[in-house]
């Protein structure tokens, strides 16, 4: 069985029969960092050192990113079956390091170009606010 990844205009295959939980959560964390490198967000985002299961680093992705003054605390999931309450309860842990809680996630079998991302309203909102304020800063159109 195989599946056909997309990645910003290139495509890979990638062999299910061999690939293990770790490999799938790799290539996630993987895509996450080229994207933030690519957006010009960081220069060298990477993936954690075991998947943030150390005692300094609790999130998937080392990043210089902020988001609304602090650093983005990413927490990437790529699985065949959504559990998004039990992975937002893991994400939320990252608020106590001070940082930002960002949920990445896709779902296995699925293109990359489809991960989704999941951060409170408020952020959401935030996010925007600033948006709209550096467009008009800038005499960009809002819309």
């Amino acid at each position: 069985m195989e599946i056909q990844l997309t990645r910003v205009r290139t495509t890979q295959t990638i062999f299910l029969s061999s690939m293990n939980t770790r490999q799938k959560g790799q290539i996630l964390e993987k895509y996450i960092c080229e994207r933030i490198k690519a957006v010009g967000l960081d220069v060298c985002p990477r993936p954690s050192f075991n998947s943030g299961a150390t005692n300094t680093e609790k999130s998937d992705i080392w990043t210089s990113m902020t988001m609304l003054g602090q650093n983005a605390g990413i927490e990437a999931k790529n699985q065949a079956t959504l559990h998004i309450p039990d992975w937002w309860r893991q994400t939320k842990k990252l608020e106590s390091l001070s940082k930002e809680p960002v949920l990445v996630f896709k779902i296995y079998g699925e293109p990359l170009g489809e991960t989704k991302a999941l951060i409170y309203l408020d952020t959401m909102l935030e996010l925007i606010k600033e948006s709209n304020a550096w467009r008009k800063l800038n005499g960009k159109n809002s819309t």
